[in-house]
This record gives C-alpha cells, structure tokens and sequence, in this order.
C-alpha cells in the first residue's frame, strides 16, 4: 500500500508541517515504473521510510495498463489554482458624452475599468480598510486590466452607452494590494441560491408578480464575494410552491438545493408595514441552510426615511444583507499570504474519473498553490499539497468546493463530500 510507506512523512507533517524538505526531494524522483499495482519510487541509494519496488515482480504488464498510466501521467503534474471568476467584475454599466463619439467611447472605457477596479477592491478587502484602499494612476490602472468585454452598446453622435465586462490580471491586483498592505480573499464563496418571499395583501409572493422584493434582489447583489442567485419562476416551477418557500421548512430549502446542486439556500421573507407620515418599515426574515447562508438567519428592520419608496427601503435592505454575507465571508477567509505549509494527503480513487474530479476541485480550490503526485495506484494517490493561509480556511474551501479533509489515525485524507466514510474521525 502507498500509505504504508508515506506513514512517516505523515506523522511528521502532522507535528510540524514544514518538515516536508526531505519528502518533497524524494517525491521528484518518482518515476512511472508499475510493479505490484502501484507506482513506486525508485530503490533508494540509502535507507528511507518508502516501500521498495518488487524486483522483476508484474513488470510484464499488459498494454491497456500501461497505456492506463500514460494517460493517467498526462493528468499527474503540479496545478495551480484558478481565480479567473474572482477577478472578473460583470455589469458594468456606463454613459457618456462627449464633442463626438470617438472621445465618449474612449472616456467610457476608462470609466467602466475604473468603477470595476473599484468593485474588485471593495469585493476582496473588509470593508474596515476600504479608506486605505490604493488608487493606481490611469497607465497603472490598464497595466492591470487583462480585457474587456462589451456585452451591450449604444451610441449617437456624441454619446456612447454600454454594459461592459473586465478581468483584472490577479498578480497586477495581488500588487497593489500587498504594497499597501491590505489583507484580502483570493477567491470567491460558492453561490448562495436566494428564495425572495414577499408578504403583500394579498398574501405570500415567490414566482407571482409583481414582487418588488424579488426584483430588489435581482438587480444588485451578485457582484460581492458571496453571489446571491435569484432563480427565475421557471427555474423553481415544480421544486417549491410559495407556500412551502414561506414556511420554510427545512426539507424545503434541501429540495432547492438539491435541485440547484448548492449547500446554501436562502430563504428572506419581507413583509412591509405602512407607518404614519408616509413613511415605510419593512420587517425581513431570514433562514439559511448551509456553510455560508446559516449564519446570516435571523430578523431584521428596515425603517424608511421620508421621501424614500418601498422599492428604495427594499433595495437598502438587499445591500445591508449582501454586506453581512460579504463581511462574514471574508471574516474567514482574509488569508495570510506570508503563512506557507504543506500537507501530505491520501486521496481513495475508485476509478480514472475520480482522479479527473478531485483534481478539477483542487484546481478550484484557491489556497492550494500547487500541489506534487508523490505515489499512485488504480485505488488512491498520494499528494503534497503546497498552501497557503490557515489548514482551517483549506478545509473551508474544500467544503465549498465539494472536498473533505479529515484525520484517519496516522494520515490525513482527502476525498469528495459524498464518499466519506464513517471512521470515527474528527
């Protein structure tokens, strides 16, 4: 078995992770040599904790195995993690004018990357240091833009409108952020599917229009660390009724989890109340299934200023919400660039596909830098990872991304959500 041999480096990666030095030199000399179903390590020149190959043993290996290991090799190799979604800002909408529409186009591209600059800032850092937050030059500014996209545009003569996308390249962000000492999340939480009930005179409102408090949620608050999905009448139809969304019962928001394959679902009920003097107060409830929509369940009151519509006050409360999911989100997730580690992890693989899934999900799994293939067989692998921040916010986002990290008596081990066995472990 890999873990036999991989048992030392996992106990003293347990007392003192940075003990990997000498693990991490003898993992690079691993070659694809197959003996007794596993990939073993080459025979030593000194004594060491690894398994020797068996000498001659199975080295007639039928071809499918071997080409079984050739693609499997295609897929072994160190992988970095992707945060492409983090540092895309989406809906950007601007709109100017100008002596022609040459110059208005041009002014409104610099706009639309200046107030997505702006948006990024505000999605990655705590809102405690949004006054510190660093305000690049305009040649500084392009030099971190990787593209932008046009989604819409209009323009006139001297007039040019457009709703605009714009990836920021991650380092250029990392930069500034690092230089003017700002701590910050590298990646975004998994999307939080959101259940608008709106309490009218007419009783409970979901798919049913008008629902201003569905409306309020659908134009703004995706754009923070946490998306907040609103799903459409259609999406829902034939997974919840309004009646089931507003009582809330906890096999209710399962089912609509299940049915958009996420942890979290949101349930928020608004029930307005006219109030003296025009003014308007609007009572939400909230409860949340999940690692990252639990949290924000409880009741809150929006009181109406003077002059401010229904729609305004629902809107206010939109953002107050997404504000509290956004800071509670960052709150653990803020990670400690300059705090390295690493872990040895046994992954069980019951097949090809699931090497392919763990790694597409490692992949996604922003503190993990890097990681090596230190041994594998057809039924696990044993991997290095190489991250960064707390071994806390990993297990974090591997929860998020559909991975548990858990202790089995002298090993640590890696594998999806869905196939955790019971051991007893923590």
């Amino acid at each position: 078995m890999i873990r036999d041999g991989f048992q030392c480096s996992f106990l003293r990666a347990r007392a003192k992770p940075d003990v990997l030095v000498g693990v991490v030199m003898a993992f690079r000399r691993l070659r694809s040599c197959y003996g007794t179903g596993v990939m073993n390590l080459p025979r030593p020149s000194h004594r060491g904790p690894f398994p020797m190959p068996n000498s001659g043993k199975n080295s007639g290996t039928g071809l499918a195995v071997v080409l079984f290991w050739a693609v499997f090799a295609l897929f072994c190799g160190p992988a970095v993690a992707q945060t492409a979604d983090t540092y895309t800002v989406r809906n950007v909408s601007v709109d100017i004018s100008a002596e022609n529409v040459n110059v208005a186009r041009d002014r409104a591209l610099a706009e639309g990357q200046r107030q997505a600059f702006e948006t990024l800032m505000q999605r990655l850092t705590s809102s405690a240091d949004w006054p510190r937050l660093p305000h690049p030059s305009d040649a500084d500014l392009i030099n971190a833009v990787l593209d932008v996209g046009i989604d819409q545009e209009k323009r006139s003569a001297v007039r040019y409108l457009a709703t605009m996308s714009v990836r920021f390249k991650p380092d250029a962000i990392r930069r500034l952020l690092r230089g003017a000492n700002i701590a910050y999340v590298e990646w975004r939480g998994r999307p939080v599917v959101v259940l608008p009930v709106y309490q009218s005179d007419n009783g409970p409102q979901l798919s049913e229009s008008p629902n201003p408090w569905r409306d309020a949620w659908r134009s703004g608050a995706a754009q923070g660390v946490v998306p907040l999905s609103v799903p459409t009448p259609e999406q829902i139809e034939g997974t919840v009724t309004t009646a089931q969304a507003a009582a809330g019962a906890p096999e209710t928001l399962a089912a609509v989890g299940q049915r958009f394959n996420t942890q979290d679902v949101l349930l928020a009920v608004a029930t307005p109340i006219r109030q003296d003097g025009g003014k308007v107060k609007v009572d939400v409830v909230l409860t949340g299934t999940g690692p990252v929509a639990s949290p924000l369940a409880g009741s809150r009151s929006y009181d109406g200023e003077i002059g401010e519509t229904l729609e305004m006050v629902l809107h206010r409360a939109v953002e107050d919400i997404a504000k509290i999911a956004n800071d509670t989100w960052k709150s653990g997730n803020m990670l400690q660039f300059d705090k390295q580690a690493n872990l040895p992890v046994m992954v069980p693989l019951a097949g090809f596909d699931d090497w392919l899934s763990v790694r597409e999900k490692l992949t996604r799994s922003t503190p993990v830098r890097s990681y090596e293939v230190a041994a594998l067989s057809k039924t696990e692998a044993a991997l290095v990872l190489h991250f960064v921040g707390e071994q806390s916010q990993l297990e974090s986002v591997f929860l998020q991304n559909g991975l548990v990290l858990s202790w089995a008596s002298d090993h640590w081990i890696l594998q999806p959500v869905a196939s955790r066995p019971n051991t007893g472990t923590r």
